[in-house]
Formats: C-alpha cells, sequence, structure tokens
C-alpha cells in the first residue's frame, strides 16, 4: 500500500510539473500572440502628410544702407531671417550672435542673412549701421532693416509665420529663424536658443547649397 501511494505521488508531482510547463508554454504563446495583434490593431499608422510650400510675401524696406530691400533684391538666394531689435536686453543679443556665427561659417558659400527690427521707430539706418558694425555683419550679405512698423509686424506674422507685438512697452517678436529657399518659400523655422535645432538649420542650408 505504501509502494502504491508513493508511486501515486511520483505521478502526481510529474503531472504537475508537466502541467505547470504547459501552462507557462500557454501563457507565453498567448503574449506572443497578444503583442502580435496589439502590433498591428494597436498601434496609429505612420501619417504621411505633405505641407504646401509658404512663399514669403513681397516687402519694401530700408537696410542699414539706407538702400531700399524687398523681396525682388532676395530672389535666387537661400536666406535666413529673424526678428530682432537693438535695444532688446533679453534673446535679441544671443540671435544676432547665433547669425554672426552663421554668417561666418557660410562666408564661403552664398548665403544670406535678413533681420528684421521689431523696433523701427528707434533702429533707425543709423542705430542699425552701429549694430551691425558690432557684429561683424557683411553688409552685402547681412541686411537689418527698418520700416513701417505696422508692415514688420504683419510681415512677421502673415509672412513668416512668428510672434511680434507689444504688451504694454514691451517688445515681444519670436526667437526663431526662418530659412528661405531661393525660389522665395519658406523651408522651415528653427528655434535659434535650440542647439539641435541649429545644428539642423546648418545642415539644411547645406542641403539647399547642394541643389
Amino acid at each position: 500500500m505504501e509502494a502504491q501511494a508513493d508511486n501515486a505521488a511520483k505521478v502526481g508531482r510529474k503531472f504537475d510539473k508537466s502541467t505547470l510547463i504547459w501552462v507557462v508554454l500557454g501563457v507565453i504563446i498567448i503574449a506572443i500572440a497578444a503583442v502580435n495583434l496589439w502590433s498591428v490593431f494597436g498601434t496609429k499608422p505612420e501619417v504621411l502628410t505633405e505641407t504646401a510650400s509658404i512663399g514669403v510675401p513681397d516687402f519694401s524696406l530700408t537696410n542699414q544702407q539706407g538702400e531700399s530691400l524687398g523681396l525682388s533684391d532676395m530672389v535666387g538666394k537661400i536666406w535666413i531671417a529673424d526678428f530682432i531689435f537693438t535695444n532688446c536686453p533679453t534673446i535679441c543679443p544671443a540671435m544676432t550672435q547665433e547669425m554672426a556665427r552663421l554668417q561666418s561659417e557660410f562666408v564661403a558659400d552664398p548665403v544670406y542673412f535678413v533681420s528684421f527690427s521689431v523696433d523701427p521707430e528707434r533702429d533707425t539706418t543709423e542705430v542699425l549701421t552701429r549694430y551691425a558694425k558690432a557684429y561683424g555683419a557683411d553688409d552685402r550679405r547681412w541686411h537689418f532693416l527698418t520700416g513701417d512698423k505696422a508692415h514688420i509686424y504683419q510681415l512677421a506674422e502673415h509672412g513668416f509665420s512668428l510672434a511680434a507685438g507689444h504688451k504694454g512697452s514691451e517688445i515681444l517678436h519670436s526667437p526663431r529663424f526662418v530659412l528661405v529657399k531661393a525660389d522665395g518659400n519658406i523651408h522651415d523655422h528653427y528655434d535659434s536658443r535650440s542647439k539641435p535645432a541649429m545644428l539642423r538649420l546648418r545642415r539644411d542650408v547645406k542641403t539647399l547649397l547642394k541643389k
């Protein structure tokens, strides 16, 4: 009787082990199937969107040399634009320093730079001339523009999709740079405070130069 009991216990243990193995295998198979189903039905498909090219609208302003400059003068050129003002105590100096670095890096390439003043009443051509010289701007390639304030604000908001305006006595503007292609269409926007964004800007300029 004891022998029969031992045999029965052994059979029971074997049965328990084999059952456990099959249960574990079953759980694994179900888990794999669930993951596969989730990967097929549970994730959103990649959406490929095509954004329409946004062209820079025509403008007519005055550069630091007192010369008229408009969109027609930039036709066929790759250029980088930003909106700043010379009395800006916050982000403008860093933005202009970054633009100066870009001018230096692309000194041998046909890349141009345009800085629009969002405080044109104070930023006269004389003021912009001093500001440009302070940052080593090449007058042939880097234009600092002044003119009608309403026109500049409209150009920033509706032309370049950048914020520009007033909050009381505070002048507000975007810290982003805008890369414009030779056909006059905007390629992309880049946060001047972001190193990855600035690296992307440099890469995009090099790509456009090869076309």
